[in-house]
């Protein structure tokens, strides 16, 4: 178990090994709560993925956008 120091202003910072397990990088949300006298910390988990294009999209990539229709 590793031992972290609290800032003056109350920050602290976890350590880079447990970051790279659970996925928590810059910008990352957690969930924050106390539990039998514990801080607990649950990161949010981010059900966006993005994808990266090889080449512009053309016309075709969306032949049918013109016709949606938003309610």
């Amino acid at each position: 178990m590793d031992t972290i120091i609290v800032d003056g202003k109350g920050r602290v910072c976890i350590p880079s090994s447990i970051r790279r397990k659970l996925g928590i990088g810059k910008g990352s949300k957690l969930k924050v709560s106390v539990e039998d006298n514990k801080i607990v910390l649950i990161p949010e988990k981010n059900n966006v993925k993005f994808l990266i294009r090889s080449k512009p999209w053309g016309k075709e990539a969306f032949p049918d956008a013109g016709e949606a229709l938003v309610s």
